[in-house]
């Protein structure tokens, strides 16, 4: 395992500086973009793939994430923090308000629950579009200051190679941060809730809290990448946080394997950069991941990254048959 891991470091180290040689310009803010998405649906996986609780709240607390930026580093509120204070506050704050929006939504279960996110997510985009004082109604707000990290100014080209470095960094970090949730207690907790919620119970897990706690940690992922988006694009209005990109965001974690690290950036990268390959379809774009999206689920319920498993798993069962052949063909000689 160890070795693997180090080949999958060097895989993704390799990536990282590769791709800037051979992008530049609108393709790489379409990478950079579909990075940030990445880091929203690894909170998704959280809840979704770890849990089984179907939310729809990431997009909401990706705009608190952009609006809390942009209210905090343009002086728009009489108040100006440096941006790298604001991305650092942001999952922090975040979490806490996922958190007691969690201890209201989880008393719900099942449907009830993911009905009640996406009323959520509707009330939120109703105030992100019309309530001025703090989200600039339907004019946004712009203006917003690019990322100064250790007195580096980003470039305000969000195409930049400055940019995709940092949001790569930024990925792999959250995503280490994922495969140690899922190997911890919190992580097994999870899965037990997922498989047989009253199991879970019989074995003295606090069902509610633990879900709660999962709620919290996808809330501080998507305030932080909507963070990022923000002082990548320079810009926040209502219409990226509505009801048709919430759902993209489910459907970027099931296309890619909502239980697969990798994957998960598979999917971003998928679902935002093929609707730039195919413009000429673009109206055709949301009637193909719906039809993508009923045929993974009925041939592939584990998304593309059940293609490695299924193929992990033919291979060793070719193996298994072959050293029993083997086995075999050495009991009739002797």
């Amino acid at each position: 395992m160890k070795f693997k891991n180090l080949i999958g470091a060097g895989l993704i180290c390799a990536i990282i500086l590769i791709v800037p040689q051979f992008l530049h310009g609108y393709p790489m803010t379409v990478v950079n973009v579909a990075l940030l998405f990445a880091i929203t649906s690894y909170g998704i996986s959280v809840m979704l793939g770890m849990g089984g609780q179907l939310s729809f709240a990431a997009v909401t607390f990706m705009g608190l994430g952009a609006y809390f930026v942009a209210n905090t580093t343009t002086g728009r509120l009489g108040i100006t923090i440096p941006t790298m204070l604001a991305l650092v506050l942001t999952p922090i704050v975040f979490a806490g308000v996922a958190f007691l929006v969690g201890l209201v939504l989880l008393k719900l279960k099942g449907t009830y629950f993911t009905f009640a996110t996406i009323a959520l997510v509707q009330v939120a985009f109703t105030f992100f579009n019309n309530y001025s004082p703090l989200f600039g109604g339907p004019d946004g707000i712009s203006g917003i200051p690019t990322l100064t990290f250790f007195d580096h100014s980003f470039r305000s080209s969000g195409s930049s190679n400055e940019w995709f470095y940092f949001i790569s960094i930024s990925v792999v970090l959250v995503a280490i941060v994922v495969e140690r949730i899922r190997r911890s207690q919190l992580g097994r907790a999870l899965a037990s809730i997922r498989d047989n919620e009253t199991a879970a119970l019989t074995f003295g897990i606090n069902t509610y809290l633990t879900k709660v706690i999962a709620f919290s940690i996808a809330g501080a992922f998507a305030s932080f990448s909507g963070a990022l988006w923000v002082m990548h694009g320079r810009f926040v209005g209502a219409d990226m946080f509505n009801f048709l990109n919430a759902a993209q965001f489910i459907i970027m974690a099931m296309l890619g394997g909502v239980n697969s690290t990798v994957g998960i950036v598979i999917g971003a990268l998928l679902v935002t950069g093929l609707p730039e390959l195919f413009r000429a379809f673009q109206g055709y774009m949301q009637l193909f991941w719906g039809v993508a999206i009923i045929a993974l689920m009925v041939f592939m319920p584990t998304g593309l990254a059940g293609i490695k498993d299924m193929i992990v798993e033919k291979i060793r069962k070719y193996k298994v048959c072959a050293s029993r052949r083997e086995g075999d063909a050495d009991a009739t000689d002797s």
